[in-house]
């Protein structure tokens, strides 16, 4: 059976992502995972005076939520969808996890919600595609 990662952070390219391997692969073994990115602090001014710890904390809060959201949208394409949440970098935790599990195919949106990270850093579907050893299609 084919095992398809699509990276999830509820943001619309996200879901388009997702969509599109509900359509593409609904025999697949799809997994939606949420990284909590612990090596950029998202919104610090959300944040202040509140620990680093309880920070990922709320992350995951949030990440859990969105990977329900996620289950969602494949119950309405009839698809199972297994769903993980990782901390780390996330083009790092993707690419780890493409290896660890035997993924054969990832589908992605080109960016995140994240669009100051982006600027700064370049998005994670960048940094995926340059070093991943399987195919991958970018929803744009």
């Amino acid at each position: 059976m084919t095992a398809v990662l699509v990276p999830y952070d509820g943001s619309k390219l996200s879901r388009d992502a997702l969509e599109f391997a509900c359509e593409r692969f609904p025999e697949a073994e799809l997994t939606a995972l949420f990284v909590v990115d612990t090596s950029v602090t998202h919104q610090p001014e959300q944040y202040v005076g509140v620990k680093l710890g309880d920070i990922y904390e709320k992350r995951e809060a949030e990440g859990e939520e969105i990977l329900a959201e996620a289950e969602e949208l494949a119950d309405g394409f009839d698809v199972q969808l297994s769903t993980v949440l990782e901390q780390g970098r996330p083009s790092k935790v993707i690419l780890e996890y493409v290896t660890e599990h035997e993924i054969d195919h990832v589908v992605i949106g080109s960016h995140s919600q994240d669009l100051i990270e982006r600027f700064f850093v370049g998005s994670v579907a960048e940094r995926i595609v340059e070093r991943i050893p399987v195919p991958v299609t970018i929803i744009r």
